[in-house]
């Protein structure tokens, strides 16, 4: 029959707006069971939420993360990694049927000072489905992204919390040491070898040597070390301890239960948590309080992403806005693609409905003169004059001046960099679209030369460029590329004004 005691519990955190793990066990004795603070995404005021989601005949993939506020450091980590994730997934797809790929996040702790979150991903292939989660910590104070041993303060300490869980398996669980399971059962064997005689324990691992896990590096590599630990999906219990989950398949005693959350008591936690551990805790039981958010300051702007990490490309249309720019637009939102707009004053004027729908679906817009004169053959007078009408023209369509700027024919000389205030972006992979008029010979020159942190040229005023385009997200999709726009690639703060870029790869 039902634990009623632990689903009443539920209700009640479930009543107090938390989101905590189902736990109504189909068993007739009531086993120890934590409920964890999980609040989804959308369930904390004010709080946006950036999505990813591509599906295709040889895969799906998506993803969602919270946007904490403009090039929020944690933001940035949990976008980076899951799109790192997607990577390596598209690279080595597993077999049967579409695979899929989806990533989500929920907060575990929500304050000024302390952001926790909890990753997870599924990934189904055929008839199979594997489930992994990990936790990252922000901390306000140092204003790093952390990972779980953060939390606690030292090696010793971690031991001591494996160990409190092989307690909850043995006596709550009815798990002799022989069946605990990977590092619990390890951490287990080595402590108890430790209390046999000396040959024995000459035999055994030796314990875990110290780290200072407030060093923010210490603890990224004592994290590595224990990657495969159950604690690294640790979240705070309502009682105001640890939650440990587990894989049912781990505890079979669990019976038919979606996931076993074990908890250690609060009590026992007490002494195992660092500083940023009690602070962790404080938020968590805080529930998203009111002084969430961090820095006082939310966005629903898409994050940065890191392309230092992961295969990016940044894919570039001149010469626009015209007919086929909006078919184009809708090519783009098949696959989730940002891309950068190079756009000619006259056209903005000509097309400002065009311009506005490129800029509210998060496509950057980039200054390419007003006519597509050649800017080296104008004064530095002429030329200021001519960027600074094209600037005007977007900036009264979308409330913005174009952050970057392309020269017709990519023609620039002392005068050109001497006039302009925005960063000169030129290309590395030219697709000589203008020229040869051939989608296939297009998509196949993207897809031939493009490499990691490429801009690529293209002229949406061509029908043939356009028709290209589907050919080009496909491919460079299945390779784990992600679409971005130029100054993501780039990264704002590494442009100077007047300086020429062509590619991340050499910036």
């Amino acid at each position: 029959m039902a634990d009623t005691s632990l689903c009443r519990n539920l209700s009640a955190a479930a009543a107090a707006g938390l989101l905590l793990v189902p736990g109504c066990h189909s068993v007739e004795e009531a086993l120890p069971y934590a409920e964890a603070v999980r609040i989804p995404l959308e369930e904390l005021p004010g709080l946006a939420v950036g999505t990813r989601s591509v599906s295709t005949e040889h895969s799906a993939v998506g993803y969602r993360y919270p946007l904490l506020g403009p090039d929020h450091p944690l933001t940035t980590e949990v976008r980076t990694a899951m799109a790192e994730r997607q990577t390596r997934f598209l690279e080595e797809l597993p077999a049967g049927g579409t695979p899929e790929l989806r990533q989500d996040a929920t907060i575990l702790a929500a304050s000024e000072g302390v952001v926790g979150v909890r990753l997870t991903e599924t990934v189904s292939a055929g008839v199979s489905d594997t489930f992994t989660a990990r936790t990252l910590w922000y901390d306000a104070e140092s204003g790093q992204v952390l990972p779980w041993t953060s939390l606690f303060r030292d090696e010793a300490a971690i031991e001591a919390a494996h160990m409190s869980v092989a307690g909850v398996l043995e006596s709550g669980y009815g798990m002799p040491l022989e069946q605990l399971p990977g590092v619990v059962g390890e951490v287990a064997a080595r402590a108890r070898a430790q209390e046999e005689p000396e040959e024995a324990v000459a035999e055994s691992s030796p314990p875990k040597e110290g780290a200072d896990l407030s060093d923010p590096e210490q603890a990224r590599r004592v994290a590595q070390e224990w990657e495969d630990s159950p604690l690294a999906d640790l979240a705070f219990s309502t009682a105001g301890g640890l939650a440990v989950r587990m894989e049912p398949s781990d505890v079979p005693s669990a019976g038919r239960v979606s996931e076993v959350v074990l908890p250690v008591e609060p009590e026992d936690a007490e002494a195992l948590l660092s500083e940023m551990g009690y602070r962790a805790r404080e938020a968590a039981l805080a529930g998203g309080g009111e002084d969430f958010p961090p820095d006082g300051v939310l966005t629903d702007e898409a994050g940065t992403l890191d392309c230092s990490r992961v295969k990016c490309v940044a894919l570039t249309f001149d010469d626009g806005p015209g007919e086929h720019t909006e078919e184009l637009l809708d090519i783009l939102a098949e696959y989730d693609a940002r891309a950068t707009f190079y756009v000619l004053g006259t056209l903005v004027e000509e097309f400002p409905e065009i311009v506005e729908r490129t800029h509210a679906a998060g496509h950057e817009m980039g200054n390419h003169s007003w006519d597509h004169d050649d800017l080296a053959n104008k004064s530095g007078r002429a030329v200021r004059e001519d960027v600074d009408a094209t600037n005007a023209a977007v900036r009264e369509v979308t409330g913005q001046d174009p952050l970057t700027l392309r020269p017709p024919y990519g023609s620039l000389n002392g005068t050109v960099r001497e006039a302009v205030d925005q960063p000169l972006i030129l290309w590395d992979v030219d697709t000589l679209d203008w020229q040869s008029r051939d989608a296939g010979k297009v998509a196949d020159h993207a897809l031939t030369h493009t490499v990691p942190g490429s801009v690529v040229l293209f002229h949406d005023i061509h029908k043939s460029s356009v028709d290209a385009i589907p050919d080009v997200l496909e491919g460079l999709h299945e390779e784990g590329y992600h679409f971005v726009t130029v100054t993501d690639i780039f990264g704002m703060e590494n442009l100077e004004p007047g300086q020429v870029y062509t590619d991340a790869a050499d910036s």
